[in-house]
């Protein structure tokens, strides 16, 4: 019987096992939709940040090219003033301006480039998204249709485990019948009175009578 148990015992392990891998894909369905969803919002809200951070090194552009427009109407005032070296001063200024300018306008070329990228990844995650979105219920019903499949498995190889162990307890209960039957059959064989038990009776009934004829010398 403790075989039985422990055939029984494996049974069920295996199949709560199986039927634990088939919960997981679903888990891993709303976990993936939850995934995805976040890394949308966060691309969102990064293209967003990206976008007003373009627009102020593009608005700080054109207030350095305003800016170097003013320095250079100061180098020509100066120069029509006869002043030299104030025009050499906003002549720096000037040149000051305009390469700040073009750093401005250097890295919102490069944020121009990083939010079009990001907004590749978007749309290509908005699309995942939406896909898995379309295939979740059918995912998720294949999983359900997969986990009563193993349930009626189960079921079937328990029965199967039961008829089976029925089976041997009758054969085991006629093995036992049989034994039983040849002990009777030993029994029933063997003589009432052994060899010795005869040769002592036999002692027994000499010595008396040689005792009976002694007394009646």
């Amino acid at each position: 019987m403790n075989a039985f148990k422990r055939l029984g015992d494996i049974i069920s392990s295996n199949v709560n096992s199986a039927l634990d891998r088939v919960e997981n894909p679903e888990k891993m369905i709303d976990l993936s939709i939850r995934k995805l969803e976040d890394a949308k919002d966060k691309l969102k809200s990064t293209i967003a940040e990206k976008k007003a951070e373009k627009d102020s090194l593009e608005g700080n552009a054109v207030e350095r090219r305003a800016e170097a427009g003013r320095w250079e109407a100061r180098a020509r005032l100066a120069l029509a003033r006869n002043n030299e070296e104030m025009a050499r001063e906003a002549i720096s200024a000037k040149l000051d301006a305009e390469k700040k300018a073009d750093e401005c306008e250097s890295e919102a070329k490069d944020l121009g480039k990083t939010i079009l990228s990001l907004s590749d990844t978007l749309s290509k995650t908005e699309e995942k998204l939406d896909e898995m979105k379309a295939k979740a219920s059918s995912m998720k019903a294949r999983c359900q249709s997969a986990k009563a499949r193993l349930k009626a498995n189960a079921a079937i190889r328990e029965s199967e485990s039961l008829r089976w162990r029925e089976k041997i307890e009758k054969i085991n209960t006629r093995i036992e019948a049989w034994e039983a039957e040849a002990d009777l059959s030993c029994s029933a064989s063997k003589p009432s009175q052994s060899f010795e038990d005869m040769e002592r009776e036999e002692a027994i009934d000499n010595e008396l009578r040689r005792i009976k004829e002694a007394a009646n010398a």
